[in-house]
């Protein structure tokens, strides 16, 4: 009797400790995230938006401010070179060479802002963190200069809204 008691307990025991690392997996958010997250919230980004999408990377958990610029550049570079697949896959898609023309100068804009956003990650990684700004800032000019080009649809929210996570970040670090 005595220790069917212990197996029960002992089997209670594990699985609260296995649905307390559930319930922390899912919100992978660490103090600092959220400290950052507060820190460029009024930099046009949402403060729930920020602590999601930093705590979806899994090198944000050990992160410091200048990894989690990093990281969201390398985020943005990421959204940026999705994009440039989607237009060169709509410029394949054009009808006529008017529609052809307008993917290639859309393309043309994302294939420059792709090393312009990895630079900036690297600038960040290097402390430098003026110069990274304003090459977000720049590159935040990439989707809206797009519009009416080419369609992207949400991607263009995606990016703009990490664009604009990155350089906050980088803002708030300089």
């Amino acid at each position: 009797m005595m220790k069917m008691m212990k197996r029960s307990l002992m089997s209670s025991l594990l699985l609260l400790f296995f649905l307390q690392s559930i319930s922390g997996s899912s919100s992978n958010s660490s103090p600092h995230i959220e400290a950052v997250c507060e820190n460029v919230q009024d930099s046009y980004v949402d403060k729930k938006y920020c602590i999601k999408t930093l705590s979806s990377d899994v090198r944000s958990r050990g992160a410091d401010d200048r990894g989690l610029g990093v990281i969201a550049a390398e985020l943005t570079a990421a959204k940026a070179v999705a994009i440039k697949s989607h237009i060169e896959k709509a410029r394949r898609k054009a009808r006529d060479g008017y529609g052809r023309r307008r993917a290639e100068a859309a393309l043309q804009i994302f294939s420059d802002v792709i090393p312009s956003v990895q630079w900036a990650a690297e600038s960040i990684k290097g402390e430098f963190y003026a110069s990274a700004g304003a090459v977000l800032f720049v590159a935040l000019d990439a989707a809206s200069a797009c519009v009416g080009v080419v369609e992207l649809g949400k991607a263009a929210d995606e990016y703009v809204n990490l664009a604009l996570l990155a350089q906050a970040i980088a803002v708030h670090l300089h």
